[in-house]
């Protein structure tokens, strides 16, 4: 085919695709495409004109390339194999030289199981902290730890940690984060390196679904001590998983893992290319997906819901007020939120039992916020207006499980007076109240001497 015979072919065919779209934004102005969707308002006549327009484009740039195709095979071929290979050396060039668009973005999954998990077996950017990248790498079974189950049970004193982002490490390399500080802490204390430590934090976890994770998952990597550390905002997290919970046959689960947003094993993630475009890609999603979102769920594929979970959505009438956050224990007296902490208690006991049922002893740890030690550590903290540095009853957290201590049968261990009595600082990040590397080494350091004090860890 010559240059003269292929410009009006092209232009025929752009002329007949541009009909056709033409056709379609007619029908769908005039409400005929309206019974296709359930929406309320029909199908919406501004988003249709935008999605039609971006298919337009798109089917005259396939159109394009297919008379092109005809008319030069070998040129288009040696161009479309040259883009391929041009893509594939980035992606390899961004895994060697850990670019952050090279890796998976870090983030839940959910889980009809546990709630929310990560995905087993990877390697995802996290994000950049005080001026460093961090990276979160899983092992099989989703937990931030070098360890795998046959490694880890192949050393003689396992100590697994259940918690939240505290002990999951958020904003630090998993070598700062405290479990593999703690780690290295009691190694030294003993001299024994048959030590291991293995990190079964996860982000936004609680008693309730720590619980769930160490009989599902964490006994069976036969630790002989279990350490669960306490945060405040536990007792908030416990009452909201608890009603979202549902029990069946003896089971608990959770719905928000079914259905289009079911239980993933996976991260959404495409290559280092499509992360770096996405900022650009963005505004192009929505029409894109528009009618697959009309027709699909007409053909039994519900396309393009919005999955996001939003871990800050919390309300509960308290005191003739309706609090909004995790921290509402923190405007109240002990009396009136005790039902609350009773109730998370129950998930500690609860995990207790489940520890000495398989074998291994378990203490509690009560873990501080900044506040309670130094509210100057964390000016820039971005969770300020979910409370006062100063609130009224913020140390009656405290004061629970201090007079809760007698009734136990396992310890119970305050790291609070250490963080008061320590010249150390700053020990949480700028403006996340999270502990810093500074802070997870303290913290380890300060748990390391708990446990041989109490016998639980041989010392040397």
């Amino acid at each position: 085919m010559n240059e003269a015979s292929a410009r009006p072919n092209l232009l025929r065919a752009i002329v007949l695709v541009s009909a056709f779209f033409a056709s379609l934004v007619a029908i769908a102005l005039s409400g005929a495409l309206d019974r296709f969707t359930d929406a309320s308002g029909g199908v919406s006549r501004e988003l249709f004109l935008r999605s039609a327009g971006l298919y337009w484009l798109l089917t005259c740039l396939a159109v394009a390339l297919v008379v092109r195709f005809r008319r030069q095979p070998a040129q288009v071929i040696l161009a479309l194999v040259s883009v391929v290979l041009s893509f594939t050396l980035f992606e390899g060039a961004a895994r060697l030289l850990a670019l952050p668009a090279g890796f998976p973005h870090w983030d839940g999954i959910a889980s009809r199981s546990l709630h929310h998990s990560y995905p087993p077996s990877q390697k995802m950017y996290a994000g950049v902290y005080e001026g460093e990248p961090v990276f979160v790498v899983t092992n099989q079974d989703g937990l931030r730890s070098p360890y795998e189950r046959e490694a880890y049970k192949a050393h003689r004193t396992r100590i697994a940690i259940l918690g939240d982002s505290f002990t999951f490490g958020f904003g630090v390399a998993q070598e700062d984060s405290m479990p593999s500080q703690l780690e290295a802490q009691l190694r030294r204390a003993t001299g024994d390196d048959d030590i291991a430590v293995l990190n079964a934090g996860v982000v936004s976890f609680s008693p309730f679904l720590e619980r769930l994770l160490f009989e599902r998952v964490v006994r069976h990597y036969q630790p002989q001590l279990v350490l669960l550390v306490l945060d405040p905002t536990d007792i908030g997290d416990d009452y909201r998983y608890a009603r979202e919970a549902r029990h069946e046959n003896g089971q608990t689960f959770f719905p928000r893992a079914e259905g289009e947003c079911g239980q993933s094993k996976e991260s959404n993630y495409y290559g280092a290319v499509i992360e770096m475009l996405k900022p650009a890609l963005a505004p192009l999603r929505n029409p894109l997906l528009y009618p697959l979102q009309v027709i699909g769920p007409r053909i039994g594929m519900p396309i393009g819901k919005d999955c996001n979970y939003d871990y800050y959505d919390f309300d509960l009438e308290m005191g003739g007020t309706v609090e909004t956050n995790r921290y509402f224990h923190y405007r109240h007296p002990l009396e009136v939120t005790r039902d609350y902490f009773d109730a998370t208690l129950e998930q500690i006991v609860a995990t207790a039992r489940a520890a000495e049922a398989s074998g291994a002893r378990f203490a509690l740890v009560v873990s501080p916020r900044f506040h309670h030690w130094n509210p100057e550590e964390s000016p820039g903290n971005w969770e300020a207006l979910d409370y006062a540095l100063d609130e009224p009853h913020q140390f009656e957290y405290f004061r629970y499980f201090e007079g809760k201590r007698g009734e136990l049968d396992f310890p119970v261990f305050d790291l609070l007076p250490a963080f008061q009595a320590t010249e150390e600082a700053p020990l949480v990040f700028r403006d996340d109240p999270h502990w810093n590397r500074a802070g997870h080494r303290f913290a380890a350091r300060t748990i390391a001497s708990q446990l041989v004090e109490a016998g639980l860890i041989e010392g040397s």
